[in-house]
């Protein structure tokens, strides 16, 4: 009984953690559907595989870095029972929340794309890939998609060129500058306009590979995104973004950090949020410690009151035995 309201505790803790998340984790895309990958007839070894590969990801992802990649059953009997698989969180994205998104993607893709060989599935904070064939290492820049956000237009003509060159600019820093595979930023498109933007690849890559990867993205947007001011264009081995609100934290390594003018209007970072839940937690054990305390002290007294309470009476009947 004494360490019930702990355990109770501790299940509220995760429980405002797991809320807290998955405010912030949003699902963006996946390749399964209308898709060239087709259902199929999976083998019982292909499937414990799967989940094992899946399982490691997710476990692995709390104390990375933001990307791993594993194997399982690469040495199976039918090498099309092997599963490889990755996770790539975005670059501002480590510990709780990488985790969070990664273990999201891996319950999720098992429902999305259902007995597939190989899937693909996007989040707002990560990517999970997995396939039957190995791709680690392996520039993939098909299939790709472009997401627009219809509700989001621009009556400034010039605003895809200076889209366009942004992303340029965060190519060369990503593959140049810092060699990192990823950078974000943003610019004042006018005296009361800004506009923020991210690219990344696949973190297996190799700089000249996820430069090319990033070009054939960029090449993309005069086509599916003039005139529009928020959109992304997805590939399996990276990914650009665009859109008129700070999507990201603030980090050393954000390039072109704006004043804070800039950041009016942007939604509650990452940074923030963190910072939030950590306080409740806190708060939390705090509160649970000492009701574990105040729990064990009247466990204790109701103990001693008992023991004294035989002491008397078994004090009285030594006495009526003497008279």
């Amino acid at each position: 009984m004494a360490t019930t309201i702990p355990r109770f505790v501790g299940s509220i803790i995760m429980t405002l953690f797991t809320m807290a998340s998955a405010q912030s984790l949003n699902y963006v895309n996946d390749d399964c559907h209308n898709s060239r990958t087709k259902e199929q007839a999976l083998t019982l070894t292909f499937r414990t595989n799967l989940n094992t590969t899946l399982s490691r990801l997710s476990y692995d992802a709390a104390t990375s870095k933001g990307f791993n990649n594993t194997t399982a059953g690469n040495g199976s009997t039918l090498a099309d029972d092997a599963v490889y698989g990755l996770y790539d969180c975005r670059g501002d994205v480590t510990g709780p929340f990488c985790q969070f998104c990664v273990s999201t993607a891996a319950s999720d893709i098992l429902q999305q794309c259902p007995n597939r060989s190989s899937a693909v599935i996007w989040y707002n904070y990560c990517i999970l890939r997995y396939s039957n064939h190995n791709f680690f290492g392996n520039l993939t820049t098909t299939p790709s998609w472009e997401i627009v956000e219809n509700s989001k237009n621009t009556t400034d003509p010039q605003e895809i060129q200076q889209a366009e060159s942004y992303m340029q600019s965060l190519k060369r820093e990503a593959t140049v500058e810092t060699n990192k595979l990823y950078a974000m930023g943003g610019f004042n498109l006018s005296d009361s306009e800004e506009r923020y933007g991210l690219v990344q690849c696949s973190r297996d890559l190799t700089s000249d590979e996820c430069s090319q990867c990033l070009e054939a993205m960029i090449e993309k947007i005069p086509q599916c995104c003039a005139a529009k001011r928020a959109w992304q264009v997805l590939a399996p081995s990276c990914l650009i973004k665009y859109d008129d609100f700070m999507f990201y934290q603030i980090t050393d390594q954000t390039s072109s950090p704006l004043p804070n003018s800039a950041k009016k209007g942007s939604s509650i970072s990452s940074k923030t949020l963190i910072i939030i839940i950590v306080s409740v937690l806190v708060g939390l054990v705090f509160l649970s410690c000492s009701v574990y305390y105040l729990w064990r002290k009247y466990l204790t007294n109701k103990a001693d009151s008992r023991y004294i309470h035989m002491l008397k009476h078994s004090s009285e009947e030594i006495e009526q035995h003497k008279n």
